[in-house]
């Protein structure tokens, strides 16, 4: 996203203007925009005709939601109204990671504590990202049977529903990284057993390291 070179937001009456450009953009009434946020329209015609001080953050986010814009444009930092993919990814994942940091480090005492716990949530991500590809080939694989006109033709003579066939599709691409998933943390249940039940922390690492290969060489 490309941010306008300046701190200074704009006047209230600025952010009022850009409700307005919004709403109408979006086709949406004035009650319409109050239902999303939970005011009632005079609300929001008093936000439009007199202005949202830029500095009031809740209502900005409010409105930067119900608008299906960022709170960015609304206030006059950033010309593009709306985020890329990439940032909404950003910002989802920065609340689960705040909230992971909050907890961490005012609820586990010892910082080698501390980073076991950053390690297991790393290579735990890293799975979840060999998991994300798993997902997209399933996806893609489900959505092609779903448009396969041949296909359909072909189930409706053995009166078989498109749907098992799909499931059967998904869970055959989901199986093994979900296994992994399972296998990881599995081992950190078991990190400080003794005997034969034991993993240590290379084994978990090697849980990952499999998956990645074993994606690498499906790619």
């Amino acid at each position: 996203m490309e941010t306008l070179k300046k701190e200074i937001t704009f006047t209230a009456k600025q952010v009022g203007e850009r409700v307005k450009e919004r709403r109408t953009e979006l086709n949406l009434t004035m009650p319409e925009l109050g239902k999303r946020i939970g005011v009632n329209k005079s609300t929001i015609q008093r936000y439009e005709a007199d202005g949202v001080d830029p500095k009031r953050t809740m209502i900005i986010n409010g409105l930067a939601e119900a608008l299906l814009t960022t709170p960015e444009w609304l206030t006059g930092l950033s010309e593009d109204k709306e985020y890329d993919s990439r940032t909404l990814c950003e910002k989802d994942l920065e609340e689960h990671i705040r909230k992971y940091i909050d907890t961490v480090s005012t609820v586990v005492n010892g910082e080698p504590h501390q980073q076991l716990l950053t390690t297991f949530l790393g290579k735990m991500i890293d799975l979840y990202s060999v998991l994300c590809h798993h997902f997209s080939d399933a996806m893609t694989e489900v959505d092609r049977v779903a448009e396969d006109e041949g296909l359909k033709q072909s189930l409706m003579r053995y009166a078989i529903e498109s749907g098992a066939i799909k499931e059967r599709v998904y869970h055959k691409e989901m199986e093994a990284p979900i296994e992994d998933m399972k296998r990881f943390l599995d081992g950190i249940l078991h990190i400080y057993d003794e005997g034969r039940t034991a993993v240590k922390m290379g084994d978990l690492f090697g849980i990952v390291a499999e998956a990645e290969a074993r994606l690498a060489e499906k790619e």
